[in-house]
């Protein structure tokens, strides 16, 4: 966490280890409809994705057989970390700040960038988890939040 633009945060087996901040100081969740994020990409193309996706996300939706269901997720995902982190913003927020990758076994993880993962290091969090779902109509995702020392 020593880096003051990127925070890799990721996605690790659940444990439950009573007396441990790793269990969960927050926790969002959002759903998003699968046909809104379809019409917005429609619509504006890439400038809705390159406003909320970054281009790893996008090339990754765009490996998929319904990419809309996928980019709904990763909505849904940013927004569940934001409130996880219990954080309110001035202005537009930095969406791109927030980026859902994948680890080895594909398991969904985050890293944040920018102003995000400043005040998440400056909030001492050590673990953002997250679980994404999605159907041919909505996409939800749930982060949870472990701040150290809590």
């Amino acid at each position: 966490m020593n880096n003051r633009h990127s925070i890799g945060l990721c996605h690790q087996s659940l444990s439950l280890r009573r007396g441990s901040s790793t269990v969960c100081d927050g926790i969002g969740t959002d759903i998003v409809p699968v046909a809104r994020v379809e019409a917005l990409v429609q619509q504006r193309g890439t400038t809705f994705l390159e406003r909320w996706f970054t281009r790893g996300e996008i090339s990754y939706c765009y490996t998929k057989a319904h990419p809309a269901r996928h980019l709904a997720a990763r909505l849904a995902a940013k927004e569940s970390v934001l409130k996880a982190l219990g954080w309110s913003w001035d202005g537009p927020v930095p969406w791109r700040s927030v980026e859902v990758l994948h680890d080895e076994r594909g398991a969904p993880t985050v890293r944040l960038h920018g102003p995000i993962a400043d005040a998440a290091a400056e909030a001492r969090v050590s673990v953002i988890r997250i679980s994404l779902s999605h159907c041919d109509e909505f996409a939800t995702a749930v982060a949870t939040v472990a701040v150290a020392g809590a």
